[in-house]
């Protein structure tokens, strides 16, 4: 529990995190709302608040946000700095990874322009607008969290993402630092989640048969779950996590270890 988030001298943050309908996005904003936080959870369809524990509701409010529209994107933002005073963490959890016809990503030798363009759009270039659109109320409130979800397959070689996918998740890597050295004299820290296999919706299109054979390679011996990955994000999102910056927590089971 981030108990420094509710001492009387601590305002309640405002987090926003995107890609909540389901998943690592849900399973973060429930974490992040019992540390305190007052949470604005976005996706493409409204999220449902009834997962949310009815203990935690009552600060948790949902926005609908299709992250790779720049209109949208500047709403939800004012919105939010309108009714709360703006974003003071920023969870960039959404992320796409295109499948074929049979279910698997495309090799360098199938994979088309624009199926490369829609994977940057909206793994890469939604980052780079959110971090602009929320980093000047920081900087002016000298405080902020913002945490990237990269993957395994922005790590090193993965076993079934393609390299579109792979070129989208390095890529936040890269930004991230980037963010990180410049914001950090500001009070905010950038840093990077990078899940291998979990148990979401993206992991499940390739179906049980491979997850099984994914499973037997790590040496914990099971495919994680997103509660795993929200807890390493709502660290990053905490106070104590001030001089924790430019960081990348790999949570994989031990698949790659850096």
């Amino acid at each position: 529990m981030d108990t420094a988030a509710n001492t009387p001298t601590t305002p309640a943050r405002i987090a926003l995190v995107t890609g909540a309908a389901q998943g690592i996005g849900i399973a973060s904003a429930i974490e992040l709302l019992k540390n305190g936080r007052k949470v604005v959870l976005s996706d493409l369809k409204l999220p449902d608040l009834s997962q949310i524990p009815t203990a935690l509701r009552a600060n948790a409010s949902a926005v609908e946000l299709d992250v790779a529209d720049e209109a949208q994107c500047r709403e939800v933002i004012a919105q939010i700095t309108r009714e709360f005073g703006g974003v003071d963490i920023l969870v960039n959890n959404a992320g796409i990874s295109l499948k074929n016809a049979s279910g698997q990503s495309n090799g360098i030798l199938e994979i088309d322009m624009p199926e490369v363009q829609r994977m940057i759009d909206v793994n890469v270039l939604a980052i780079v607008r959110l971090c602009q659109l929320v980093l000047p109320g920081m900087k002016a409130r000298g405080w902020g969290r913002i945490v990237n979800v990269s993957s395994l397959a922005g790590r090193s070689k993965s076993v079934v993402a393609g390299p579109a996918y792979m070129l989208t998740k390095s890529a936040v890597l890269g930004l991230s630092r980037s963010i990180a050295s410049e914001m950090g004299q500001f009070g905010i820290t950038t840093n990077c989640v990078a899940p291998g296999r979990i148990l979401t919706q993206m992991a499940m299109q390739a179906g049980e048969e491979v997850n099984r054979q994914y499973a037997a390679q790590i040496p914990v011996k099971r495919i994680g779950e997103p509660h795993e990955v929200a807890a390493a994000i709502c660290y990053l999102a905490s106070e104590a996590a001030g001089f924790t910056n430019g960081a990348v927590l790999d949570v994989n089971g031990g698949f790659f270890m850096s």
